[in-house]
């Protein structure tokens, strides 16, 4: 399915909207939206993105290391707008130097990076509007690394680029699942590496390389325009095949499962009231 994309948007949902790549995005979209929902763990730059373009910019606090924030987070979306048009999940942290386990018992950056996008995604699917875009922020970092469903949460030989890197494969491999799971809605799903920026998530773990955040925030905005079909993973703007990891039935099959047991009680919830 291919659905071609305006670039003026009425409501625009953004995660990690508060720094780096997340903020460089929102300041573009404060010119082109007419609603824009900005999700992070503070609130800074927000009275700043508030006066920087025509949007209605609301504001809503979201700890992706505690899964019941993202329920709370979804509920506050719901109750400020009917309809969503565009849902980018952008909100990631880098591997940190030690292992972390959230309150939730799950390693920290596959939590951030790509369980919690996938629970908010889930809860407001019923929102988004008719011709939507999800535009998932994975990375081409996802080729280094493969899959380990027997230590998923990296009990055994952790590093902060191992973690990193498989939360991103999971993110690209989740992104094709949710494009064929919608495939029935006139919504499509495309997923992008946003390149090297200098960014506080890329500085922890490479140091300060790369590029602006603004050229990862065009990458982004792209993607959410582009005329591609759902399902399209894109690397410097053009469309190419992820990893072999994530196109291998098995992998898609045992990661849709982890997903199903990891997520549904929150999902349940979520919905429940």
């Amino acid at each position: 399915m291919t659905i071609h994309h305006r670039e003026r948007f009425g409501t625009v949902v953004l995660t990690g909207a508060t720094s780096g790549i997340g903020e460089a995005t929102a300041r573009r979209l404060a010119a082109v939206s007419e609603t824009l929902i900005v999700l992070g763990p503070e609130p800074e730059g927000v009275p700043q993105l508030r006066g920087s373009g025509p949007a209605d910019v609301h504001y809503v606090a979201a700890d992706f290391t505690h899964l019941s924030e993202v329920v709370e987070a979804a509920r506050s979306i719901t109750s400020l707008v009917k309809t969503i048009d565009l849902l980018i999940n952008n909100a990631g942290v880098p591997g940190a130097p030690q292992r972390i386990l959230t309150t939730d018992g799950f390693e920290r950056t596959l939590q951030v990076n790509a369980l919690a996008p996938a629970l908010l995604t889930r809860l407001l699917v019923p929102s988004l509007a008719e011709g939507a875009r999800i535009v998932n922020v994975g990375s081409s970092a996802h080729r280094v690394e493969r899959f380990h469903f027997d230590d998923i949460d990296l009990a055994r030989g952790y590093s902060p680029v191992a973690a990193y890197a498989r939360a991103k494969l999971a993110m690209v491999t989740w992104s094709s699942l949710l494009a064929e799971e919608l495939r029935s809605m006139s919504v499509s799903v495309v997923a992008l590496c946003p390149g090297l920026n200098d960014t506080p998530l890329s500085a922890a773990m490479m140091g300060r390389i790369g590029g602006p955040p603004t050229h990862g925030a065009a990458r982004v905005l792209h993607a959410a325009v582009a005329d591609v079909p759902s399902g399209s993973y894109l690397e410097d703007d053009r469309v190419v095949s992820p990893s072999t990891d994530v196109t291998d039935p098995s992998n898609r099959e045992r990661l849709t499962a982890l997903y199903w047991q990891r997520l549904r009680p929150f999902a349940t919830a979520g919905r429940a009231r």
